[in-house]
């Protein structure tokens, strides 16, 4: 499933800020992104990162999968 220009381009601020890979979910309407957190220390990453999450509907953090992750979800429609 093809995801928006708003979705490709949250995928893309977000892997040139952590310099790695983000992980995509297209579900329903919705697409969710999410990848590891960068070291708080990391404030070039960080000052990258949030402008890009406040791009999204919904974003936030977690550490659910032994390492704190960052996500953010796009809602279609």
């Amino acid at each position: 499933m093809p995801i928006s220009l708003r979705a490709a381009a949250l995928r893309t601020a977000l892997e040139r800020a952590i310099d790695g890979s983000v992980h995509l979910l297209v579900l329903d309407g919705r697409t969710r992104v999410h990848a590891a957190a960068p070291d708080p220390e990391e404030k070039s990453a960080w000052d990258e990162i949030l402008p890009a999450l406040s791009s999204a509907d919904f974003w936030g953090s977690c550490d659910t999968t032994g390492g704190p992750e960052i996500w953010a979800e796009i809602h279609e429609g």
